[in-house]
């Protein structure tokens, strides 16, 4: 196939893909809403002795680092039987679902620094309805980004002071029950995987040419047998063999959370709450799935602040299904720190790990940090310590 056949492919791809986009959201209904904001978080047990007042799209809730309760409620159309149905939830800011159960359920978060097409504001809650179901929700929300809040690089120093260290204005831009395209959801994420497969693979390569000739043909099956049909043609491109000299890649999902970064440590707390809950909603969705997080602080925040949710991650852990990862307490700086401070780290991370878990941690996880002291082979062989994993080095000289 010449590089002109190749393009033409790839352009037929990327805009099934782009018109896919706009049939998984098909119907929608509103949400009926209220909701009240605080300067600092308020409790899940507290939140009824808020002062709530309407709101609906399209409003301002919140400015820099507000905390916002929402209560929405909503009924699920009878003529949507059989249906998938899900929630469209987009606050311009980061948001914790829960249930009536108390317990979180999931994480949500307005934009990617990774891609800025994407917003992950979808939240599943029947994959085929009866048709009629009344929904509520009550959401706890964040005036703030997924890496803190837009900060000019050099500011005015006459404009509004609070401004400096970065702003940041809220609305309401997504409050929908939906009708949720289901087979339509499943062919973008299959054909956006085999497309950035094809565009990573070299030019002229066979199973390049294959992928791309491979998905030009299941896409002739659209227009009269549907996603479906498409999904189905698709299956062997999947299991097309590598060369033979390629490594075998095993992946475990991981989130990186900072204890201590762009935003403070409040919110740290509730970004455990967020990342963990979605999580978990994966390891139950997805029976062959696989999470990791590092950081005995982030765990014992969990355990003091979302205790239903951490019974889950203990159960997930005795599953297989959750990785304890790290060693240390938290991902320390070892530059400035001390050999005593760093020996500390192992002895409460490990121990925690232990007494919590049942897990020894054999691994030093500490991916993000700018150095590592002389001392660190000696301290992690005497920690029990037997392997070492960082990222950082690559972005040294």
């Amino acid at each position: 196939m010449s590089h002109f056949y190749a393009d033409v492919h790839t352009a037929r791809i990327q805009e099934v893909i782009r018109r896919l986009v706009k049939e998984i959201l098909t119907e929608h209904v509103s949400f009926e809403a209220t909701f009240a904001v605080t300067p600092e978080p308020v409790p899940y047990a507290e939140r009824q002795k808020l002062a709530y007042r309407p709101i609906a799209e399209g409003a301002h809730w919140g400015s820099t680092w507000d905390c916002g309760w929402f209560h929405i409620k909503s009924r699920v159309p009878v003529d949507w039987k059989g249906a998938a149905v899900v929630a469209q939830l987009d606050f311009a800011g980061e948001t914790l679902v829960y249930d009536a159960s108390r317990m979180p359920v999931a994480g949500l978060t307005s934009g990617s620094v990774f891609d800025l097409h994407y917003s992950k504001d979808i939240l599943h809650l029947y994959p085929c309805c009866a048709g009629g179901e009344s929904v509520e929700l009550w959401l706890e929300t964040g005036s703030n980004g997924l890496f803190g809040v837009n900060r000019p690089l050099d500011p005015a120093w006459e404009e509004d002071p609070s401004k400096h260290h970065g702003h940041q204005s809220s609305a309401v831009m997504r409050m929908r029950l939906c009708r949720f395209n289901t087979d339509a959801w499943h062919l973008w994420l299959d054909l956006g995987v085999l497309i950035n497969l094809a565009e990573l693979l070299k030019d002229g390569t066979a199973r390049k040419l294959q992928i791309l000739r491979g998905c030009s043909k299941a896409l002739d099956l659209l227009p009269t047998r549907g996603p479906s049909a498409v999904r189905e043609a698709l299956k062997p491109l999947f299991s097309l063999p590598t060369d033979p000299a390629t490594v075998d890649v095993y992946g475990v999902g991981h989130a990186h959370i900072d204890t201590a970064w762009l935003w403070p440590v409040r919110e740290t707390i509730r970004k455990c709450g967020r990342t963990f809950s979605s999580q978990i909603a994966n390891i139950e969705r997805y029976p062959g799935y696989v999470f990791g997080a590092s950081q005995a602080q982030l765990y014992a925040f969990t355990k003091d602040n979302y205790p239903l949710l951490y019974a889950k991650i203990k159960k997930a852990v005795k599953a297989g299904r959750w990785e304890i990862q790290g060693g240390m307490w938290v991902e320390g700086d070892c530059d400035l720190t001390g050999g005593e401070a760093l020996v500390r780290q192992f002895i409460h991370g490990k121990n925690f790990c232990r007494d919590e878990f049942g897990v020894d941690v054999k691994g030093c996880w500490i991916p993000d940090v700018f150095g590592y002291a002389a001392t660190m082979p000696q301290i992690l062989n005497r920690s029990g310590i037997e392997w070492f994993l960082t990222q950082k080095i690559s972005w040294n000289q």
